[in-house]
């Protein structure tokens, strides 16, 4: 009966609390758990805190019931266990928060893509756009060749012209019009004049016949009449046949034409070469820039290269087209 009443004797265990003496009591049947609170609350520090139990001599004490109980002269002392808990918990929040980046950036990076893809996919289909536009053009290239090709292989390609004159193979010589040219005449006025000797001059407000009579007009002005002693109605007679044997094309028509020798003769106001050219020199270049494109069929040199025209065989330093 003595042994089992003091299996139930509480056991007491002195502390150094800041310097004070703490004395803790606990029953034998206290768990290590218990205990370790117990201690906790008794020297001020939190609870659930990890401690160790040091004596005097700086020995560690293990915090169960069996622990050896001391005296006030050898007190215990409860120090907090350093851990790296709260390093722990540092790195997993940043771990958390470095996943969380991770998924944003990932977000991030699928609108980019999406973005990007439909982008690629819509310079795609402009692509194939454009290249269907392209395979349109160059079906219409390769049928205006094969046209041009059957013209010049038949040898109509001359003679169904809007020409007034046929230019044949066959060595015959023209037979020169002995009609006057009956075409509206135009009187230029004083401003048309002072236009005429400008680069500013609008070439596209005037009708042919306008024009021809620029044209003549020029050659007047200039004195090439006068110096060779040419026959107006000749004259009037070569600048019709002219102006009917440009072809009607986009662009090397006879408005073309106009506009070149309407630039010429500025030029020789502007720049004064009536005191430094000859009349033959002026005679020339007036002549030049109005058959400049005479007959232009309206295609580069590719075509007559390309469909195996004689004259593809000339010297390179001439067009082809010029040399047809």
């Amino acid at each position: 009966m003595g042994s089992s009443s003091s299996s139930y004797t509480p056991k007491t265990i002195y502390l150094d609390v800041d310097g004070k003496v703490q004395r803790v009591i606990f029953s034998r049947h206290c768990s290590p758990c218990d205990i370790r609170d117990l201690l906790c609350s008794s020297s001020n520090i939190a609870r659930n805190t990890a401690v160790l139990l040091i004596d005097s001599e700086g020995a560690l004490i293990s915090i169960d019931p069996t622990m050896p109980a001391n005296t006030p002269n050898n007190l215990y002392k409860v120090m907090p266990h350093s851990t790296n808990q709260g390093e722990e918990k540092e790195d997993m929040f940043q771990n958390v928060l470095s996943q969380v980046a991770e998924q944003f950036t990932r977000a991030f990076r699928n609108s980019e893509l999406k973005t990007e893809v439909t982008n690629r996919l819509a310079m795609l289909e402009k692509r194939v756009e454009l290249e269907g536009l392209k395979v349109v053009e160059i079906e219409k290239c390769k049928n205006d060749l094969k046209k041009l090709k059957d013209e010049m292989t038949s040898g109509s390609m001359r003679v169904n012209c809007n020409c007034k004159y046929n230019f044949t193979d066959d060595g015959k010589k023209l037979s020169p019009r002995r009609d006057v040219p009956n075409y509206p005449k135009y009187t230029l006025s004083q401003e048309t004049i002072d236009a005429l000797k400008k680069p500013t001059f609008d070439v596209w407000h005037w009708e042919h016949n306008e024009m021809l009579s620029c044209l003549e007009y020029m050659y007047h002005d200039l004195g090439l009449v006068k110096e060779f002693n040419m026959n107006p109605i000749t004259l009037k007679r070569w600048l019709l046949a002219i102006q009917e044997n440009y072809r009607d094309n986009p662009f090397h028509n006879f408005r073309h034409c106009f506009c070149v020798s309407q630039m010429m003769y500025g030029m020789i106001h502007l720049c004064g070469l009536q005191d430094r050219l000859t009349m033959t020199d002026m005679c020339i270049l007036m002549t030049a820039a109005v058959c400049h494109d005479l007959d232009h069929p309206g295609y580069n040199n590719t075509p007559f290269i390309n469909l195996g025209s004689p004259q593809r065989n000339k010297p390179p330093t001439y067009s082809a087209y010029v040399l047809h």
